[in-house]
């Protein structure tokens, strides 16, 4: 037989394979895409050639034309576990978490030893929401190939995501100490600690990758929110100005930033930030929402202010949305009412005080309640919540419309919101008008100003009849008896007796969180403290830790002649008992204006500690008035300054009188309307019915 001519086809075509083989091994792909097209044109429909071209096409960014070629390779024949792996690679790239799963699947199938199939197996699976499948996918990578760094860390990026960030931490920490001089595995096991709330390693591991990458901005804002969190804000401002210094771009270090100075109190320095933050953010809900949150702590800015700020913020974002109708009330026609509630914090948080009376009492034979979770990590709180309401629907990261269009489905007749401005809130799908009627209530103490809130659920104490209508975009429907149902999380210790009988002096005391310390605060607070010679003030809150936070609050009361040895200032203390103990220091507790305590109030009158407060002309300064109203408690409540001082130094004057209210006051309070369950509940209930009703 001749042999073949080197111009023939087929040898053409051979050679131009090997030449595009060795393009694409040597990283041009450019050159492979030429090389490949000419194979084809020599030999149409080669196997190998298709390959090379869609490998070249994967590497140049052109999905499509990747897809296409990998899934022809695989029809003429070629269908090596490397092709199904590179399809799967493409489709993954393109979007098709499903397709990517069978590519993956395929592959292993023809090399069940294939790591890397594992691996990226478990991405395309975390992607399309099969958390448990991916877990098994990335052990599976690691049993095949022993110190799999990529698996490892997707497996614990999985975990982090289903809450289990105690799990991550441990694989991290198993790392780093098979590789103890790896930058990569200090950074990401500090990040690790502090997912998994370690915040003493997460400090340590974070300030160790600085010493291999001290200018790295991703180390720097980490580190500041462990110092956050820690409650060090001052060293937790610089961490982020270095962030920001680094890289002047990066929007959540300067979110933080901004939160960290609010958090310090230095509400017109965070606006700014926010303000700086603005542009570099794709949705910027999250900063109009804190600076308006920032307001209500303002003791110079009027009410009428505060709600004009926040009639314009709903007013703006409601334009850059579409404006379907409401949906139009269902008959009921003899079924239950369908309430739903939408918060973040379904979990261990001051809300769920207040959230879970109603929802243990509700009567299910008249509701059916509904719970829309935006909660980021569930604890045990989540899980009473969840055995408490007939529907589960969580909702994180899951887009506004589509979470509509699921309540809208359900056919949820009220919608109740539970968060207003705070963190994580779902405004965004309330302004989508997801219900026929849609209220807000509890979580925050101003209007939303979102035009779609129809009601705002409060009381005649906290909201009067009169301007604070007229400061509310919503409908205000006033509860008789109290618009709060105080119950503790779990079992509290008993109060203590009274320190007066052992210092033989009064304390006064706060556990408001130090952005409540406004000027206005301090200077009634000085009075007190002036007019009871020998009283000491106790303060305590998780940033009372930064010494640059008790030097400011030092200066703050020394500017009132008030010496700093007359203050004793307690930081966070992480056992529950221990800080309800805490309230063992203090003799009558002092309520902060023009934002009052709300937890804190209910927390001290339940360990025995009286507290004095003086109302404003605003909801967050009324709420006081309101929880000692509904506790019989009226006496408490001053008429201006001077009666709140002169309350203060009566009090004072009575030390008996004091241990007699610690040994009775959990009892009267009890037995108050603010802690009766069952009767807040079909007060509340009967409020809804009314409104459905009037739609």
């Amino acid at each position: 037989m001749k042999p073949m001519s080197p111009e023939s086809p087929a040898v053409t075509a051979e050679g131009l394979i090997e030449q595009a083989g060795q393009a694409l091994a040597g990283g041009d792909p450019a050159r492979t895409a030429t090389l490949a097209a000419r194979a084809l044109e020599a030999a149409p429909g080669h196997p190998h050639a298709l390959y090379l071209h869609g490998m070249a096409a994967a590497l140049t960014g052109d999905g499509a034309t990747a897809v296409a070629r990998l899934r022809a390779s695989i029809a003429a024949g070629g269908g090596t576990p490397e092709c199904h792996y590179n399809l799967g690679l493409a489709l993954h790239a393109q979007g098709d978490g499903d397709g990517a799963v069978q590519a993956y699947l395929s592959a292993i199938l023809r090399a069940p030893g294939f790591a890397e199939a594992y691996n990226s197996l478990g991405v395309s699976l975390a992607a399309v929401g099969r958390a448990d499948d991916a877990i098994a996918a990335f052990h599976r990578a690691t049993a095949e190939r022993a110190g799999y760094l990529d698996a490892h860390i997707n497996l614990a990026t999985v975990l982090v995501g289903i809450g289990q960030a105690e799990a991550a931490f441990a694989i991290y920490r198993d790392l780093l100490a098979a590789d103890p001089g790896n930058p990569r595995l200090i950074f990401l096991t500090g990040t690790a600690a502090l997912n998994a709330d370690a915040l003493p390693e997460a400090e340590g591991y974070l300030r160790q990758s600085l010493l291999y990458q001290p200018r790295d901005p991703g180390t720097w804002n980490n580190l500041g929110l462990v110092l956050v969190r820690m409650g060090q804000v001052s060293a937790a401002i610089d961490a982020f100005t270095k962030a920001t210094t680094y890289r002047p771009d990066y929007a959540e270090a300067w979110f933080a930033l901004a939160s960290a100075q609010e958090a310090a109190g230095a509400f017109e320095q965070a606006a700014a930030t926010y303000e700086h933050a603005r542009p570099l953010l794709a949705d910027n809900t999250g900063i109009d929402s804190n600076i308006l949150m920032t307001l209500n702590y303002r003791d110079a800015l009027p009410a009428d202010a505060v709600y004009d700020a926040h009639r314009r913020w709903g007013t703006g974002y409601r334009q850059g949305l579409p404006t379907p109708p409401p949906p139009a009330p269902q008959p009921r026609d003899g079924r239950r009412l369908r309430i739903g509630y939408v918060s973040p914090d379904f979990r261990l948080h001051s809300v769920a005080m207040f959230l879970l009376p109603l929802l243990e009492q509700h009567d299910r034979s008249r509701v059916e309640v509904f719970a829309y979770s935006n909660v980021e990590k569930s604890d045990f709180i989540t899980d009473h919540v969840r055995r408490h309401v007939d529907h589960w629907r969580p909702i994180a990261g899951v887009d506004p419309d589509t979470v509509a269009a699921t309540i809208r489905a359900d056919g949820v007749d009220i919608l109740v919101d539970l968060a207003g401005h705070t963190a994580r809130n779902r405004l965004d799908v309330f302004a989508r008008r997801a219900a026929p009627v849609q209220m807000t209530w509890l979580g925050y103490p101003a209007t939303t100003g979102l035009p779609a809130m129809d009601v705002r659920l409060t009381d005649a104490v906290s909201d009067p009849p009169g301007d604070a209508d007229r400061r509310h975009s919503e409908r205000l429907v006033r509860l008789d008896g109290g618009f709060l149902c105080y119950r503790p999380l779990g079992p509290t210790p008993d109060p203590l007796p009274a320190p007066i009988l052992s210092r033989g002096q009064v304390s006064f005391g706060s556990f408001n969180a130090l952005s409540k310390l406004t000027a206005a605060t301090v200077a009634l607070w000085a009075r007190v403290l002036t007019a009871t010679p020998g009283s000491r003030l106790v303060l305590k809150t998780s940033l009372l830790a930064d010494a640059g936070m008790r030097r400011r609050v030092a200066g703050l009361f020394a500017a009132h002649g008030i010496a700093a040895e007359r203050l004793t200032l307690l930081s966070h203390i992480p056992h529950h008992f221990g800080h309800l103990d805490a309230y063992g220091e203090i003799d009558i507790a002092l309520d902060p204006i023009p934002y009052n305590g709300t937890t804190t109030t209910c927390e001290a009158l339940w360990m025995g500690v009286p507290v004095l407060t003086l109302p404003g002309d605003r909801h967050a300064a009324r709420v006081g008035a309101s929880l000692l109203t509904a506790a019989a408690l009226t006496e408490w409540i001053a008429a201006d300054e001077a009666d709140f001082v002169a309350k203060a130094v009566a009090l004072a004057a009575e030390p008996d009188h004091l241990a007699t209210v610690r040994q009775g006051l959990r009892g009267l309070l009890i037995a108050s309307d603010l802690c009766d369950a069952q009767r807040f509940a079909r007060r509340f209930e009967a409020m809804c019915f009314s409104v459905a009703e009037a739609q």
